[in-house]
């Protein structure tokens, strides 16, 4: 007793006192409700900062081992959870709603949205399960984390709207069209993503729209996009296979900045690195077997091949909506970097629609059958061809590497 005494005077009695006296505190103003009431608009005045937008708190309980919370912007949008954690094993598991009903708040994504799912796990892997309805259609998604960073990501989509989404991005767009798909990506963390995106669109209403123009004139570049605040592009390697079937072309017509028709479907594998990548794509476009390489050094385009063998005249023509004067097959070989270019273009069993070239290109003459070859050589002082035109009516040769306009003269003056 008497050493008993003697601790409860002890310096060191006092300074426990102190340290068990200050948990209690703690204990009870976080954990308790008289707490959490005094809390609650310290933590609203937290998350109004850290959301860079006025919120509310609506329900806010907090124990030793559980948690609820409900905040709200001021035009309604919410954002719940509720669920239990360890502070022991560092772990969390939980239920989360978001339900965005109006544009601007919390929704910085300006579209409706409504997803709920559960949380779960700790620092060293944190996975996101849920489901959402969005742009008029529904998703699956499952995100992982490494440390807080993220490392893989899986995506099922269904009937999303692709007029909705395009308005989201402020293009126009007048169509009925669906996508479906699946994104599966993985390895973000340590900069190695592998993976494959599949992708498929249904269209059953498709109104062409207004091209818009290139506003700020500044072309897009993966350095652009790769790079930090700093300009810097820190280390990757990525090997990601894409697989995409269109119903109609023409849903890229604000991509691709012409007008576009007819069914699209490609393979393509990106794979490399920040010092060299490269896109290799297949596609049965117009009827055809179609195979493009484009290589990237440095993360700017340094080569693109192209070979096409036996095109569908016709859906080539459909693909850029545009009528057909011809119909036959075509085939095409085209290699082009950024100071040259060569394209070989062969056209066999062509004959020409009369009736078509007179109502959309004021052309007139007979039905023509002919075979023809055309080389074009692109430099920095334009384009000049070489080529040969056969037909039942006349046979044109253009040997002396003729310029633009006098090859459209000679072809013109054999077909009129």
């Amino acid at each position: 007793m008497r050493y008993l005494r003697a601790f409860r005077t002890s310096r060191s009695f006092k300074i426990l006192l102190i340290f068990f006296s200050v948990i209690g505190i703690v204990y009870q103003l976080l954990f308790s409700p008289w707490g959490n009431r005094l809390l609650s608009p310290l933590l609203e005045k937290a998350l109004t900062g850290a959301l860079s937008t006025p919120v509310s708190v609506q329900e806010f309980s907090l124990t030793h081992n559980r948690f609820d919370l409900l905040i709200q912007d001021h035009i309604g949008n919410t954002i719940s959870t509720q669920g239990g954690f360890s502070l022991l094993t560092l772990r969390l598991y939980a239920h989360y709603r978001i339900e965005f009903f109006n544009n601007g708040g919390l929704n910085t994504l300006h579209i409706p949205l409504k997803t709920e799912g559960l949380l779960n796990g700790g620092i060293a892997v944190f996975d996101i399960r849920g489901s959402a309805h969005m742009l008029e259609g529904d998703a699956l998604y499952r995100l992982q984390l490494h440390r807080f960073k993220l490392a893989s990501l899986h995506a099922e989509l269904n009937r999303i709207g692709y007029e909705t989404l395009l308005h989201r991005f402020e293009y126009p767009s007048s169509t009925d069209t669906r996508v479906w798909g699946t994104i599966d990506l993985r390895g973000f963390d340590r900069r190695r993503v592998e993976g494959f995106i599949h992708l498929v669109s249904k269209t059953g209403r498709f109104e062409p729209t207004e091209i818009l123009p290139d506003e700020d004139n500044e072309p897009f570049s993966l350095r652009s996009l790769l790079a930090d605040r700093y300009g810097r592009v820190q280390a990757f390697d990525t090997h990601v296979t894409l697989k995409a079937s269109l119903q109609h072309a023409g849903i890229l017509e604000q991509f691709m900045g012409v007008h576009m028709a007819g069914p699209a479907a490609v393979d393509a594998v990106l794979e490399g690195n920040q010092k060299q990548l490269q896109l290799r794509a297949t596609t049965t476009l117009a009827d055809s077997d179609t195979a493009l390489s484009l290589l990237i050094t440095d993360l700017e385009p340094e080569r693109i091949e192209l070979e096409m063998m036996h095109a569908d005249i016709p859906h080539l023509f459909d693909l850029f909506a545009l009528p057909s004067p011809l119909t036959g097959r075509a085939d095409a070989k085209g290699l082009f970097t950024a100071q040259h270019g060569e394209l070989h273009l062969s056209l066999s069993d062509a004959k020409t629609l009369p009736d078509v070239l007179k109502k959309d290109y004021n052309i007139t003459q007979p039905p023509i059958r002919f075979d023809a070859k055309l080389a074009a050589e692109i430099t920095e002082e334009g384009v000049r061809y070489q080529g040969a035109f056969v037909s039942d009516l006349q046979r044109i040769e253009l040997n002396n590497s003729v310029p633009h306009d006098q090859m459209l003269r000679e072809l013109l003056k054999t077909i009129r």
